[in-house]
């Protein structure tokens, strides 16, 4: 017996109720499957179908999202993707009501896969020279400040401010950012780039930069194999030393950084120095130069005994010539004289100051009477002289002088001034 009371939907709310309960019970959610019907559009979108053995969705990467994928997708290749499951209906494509996930993400599934991937941008990246020696820089003797860039929880940046305490006590800035997940190395990219820029205050940019992070599986260090962090640590201008993982851990930052540390605390101590071995070298370098200088005494005093015993002939012939030319030159002296050239000097040196007060007092007068006459010049040529001698200026409701009868603008409002007063006016016709 067919039911007669079965509710009537039309298409239209069936395809709209379908999504909604979708949208509200699946919403973000992560697939895995194996990567069929690949193709990339005109538009830059990419379409593909993610499939296991048992069913089949399809799936979209709009263009925005293509660039950041990180990896060349192909068929046949099992992933794992993250996005947003949706039907095909809106109200800008009505007539579908089929059912696809809008990826946002992507990333080979399996460690061997990834592996895989890893080994082909590392022999890329290295055929591009991103890897070799000659663009390392030298990490700083003595820094100033340490940039980390870093989770702001958890043990690693404890480590490291710990041991930077012991060894070299200095200003630490800490960029915190998430070291794993889908938009980390993004964050990392930034980090890196902020603490380079130019505009930066000087009072916190880093002589030597740290990333750092603990252990985990290779998904786990994803992140730092992307290849917007590689750019990012191969341009930067800052010396970096990366510190991801465990000593056994390898990966991409850690060959184009410009020294590798096997862990984080093994970094802090690599981008600073010893205190106390700094003071004792200190100490010793003190005690060589004192030795210098004992010895460079005794070797000027045994010069000087040298010396002393032929001193008191030679100096007797020195101090003689002396007194002889002391008193050769003092028999020319004549204090008289010297009195009459200072007087005619001082009266020479009045004549000038005289003449110079003169000269100055004529040159402000000069200026003085060509200011005046300037202002009278400027006064004269005033429309305010016009009008004292009766006249009037006509201006229209822009304050514009009225010149010829196409000034007069279309409210035909005038505004008439004169000797004594403004008046406000109107144009009849």
């Amino acid at each position: 017996m067919v039911k007669e009371n079965i509710p009537e939907y039309s298409v239209t709310e069936i395809s709209k109720s379908i999504k909604d309960v979708l949208d509200e019970t699946f919403g973000y959610v992560r697939v895995r499957g194996e990567i069929t019907g690949l193709k990339q559009a005109a538009s830059g979108h990419v379409y593909l179908n993610l499939k296991d053995e048992g069913a089949i969705i399809n799936g979209i990467i709009w263009r925005s999202n293509v660039s950041r994928l990180g990896f060349q997708p192909q068929d046949g290749l099992e992933v794992i993707c993250k996005g947003k499951l949706t039907t095909g209906y809106s109200d800008r494509y009505p007539g579908r009501s089929d059912y696809s996930i809008h990826i946002d993400s992507l990333m080979p599934a399996g460690e061997g896969a990834l592996m895989a991937l890893l080994e082909e941008r590392k022999k890329r990246l290295a055929a591009a020279g991103i890897f070799d020696l000659h663009h390392k820089k030298q990490i700083p003797n003595y820094p100033t400040r340490i940039g980390v860039i870093t989770s702001p929880t958890g043990a690693v940046i404890q480590d490291i401010l710990h041991r930077i305490e012991e060894r070299y006590p200095l200003n630490v800035i800490l960029w915190p950012v998430p070291v794993q997940g889908d938009d980390s190395s993004a964050l990392i990219t930034q980090a890196i780039k902020g603490f380079n820029r130019d505009n930066i205050d000087r009072l916190i940019k880093p002589d030597v930069i740290i990333v750092a992070r603990g252990g985990g599986s290779i998904e786990d260090l994803w992140a730092f194999n992307e290849e917007n962090i590689v750019n990012a640590v191969f341009e930067s201008e800052i010396p970096i030393i990366s510190a991801i993982g465990h000593e056994t851990d390898t990966t991409l930052i850690d060959l184009v950084s410009d020294l590798r540390a096997p862990t984080p605390t093994a970094a802090a101590e690599l981008a600073t120095p010893v205190k106390e071995e700094l003071y004792e070298s200190i100490r010793e370098t003190q005690a060589k130069l004192d030795q210098s200088i004992i010895f460079s005494i005794d070797e000027k005093k045994q010069k000087f005994k040298l010396i002393d015993h032929k001193l008191p002939a030679n100096l007797k012939i020195f101090l003689n010539s002396l007194n002889s030319n002391f008193l050769t030159i003092s028999a020319r002296l004549n204090t008289k004289i010297l009195k009459e050239q200072l007087k005619s000097k001082i009266d020479l040196l009045k004549h000038y100051s005289n003449r110079i007060q003169v000269s100055n007092k004529q040159y402000i007068s000069s200026k003085i009477e060509k200011v005046n006459s300037l202002s009278k010049l400027i006064e004269s040529l005033s429309y305010k002289s016009v009008i004292n001698r009766g006249f009037a200026v006509i201006r229209n409701s822009n304050k514009k002088p009225v010149q010829v009868s196409s000034d007069i603008l279309d409210d035909h409002k005038i505004n008439i001034e004169l000797k004594d007063k403004t008046l406000e006016g109107k144009i009849d016709r």
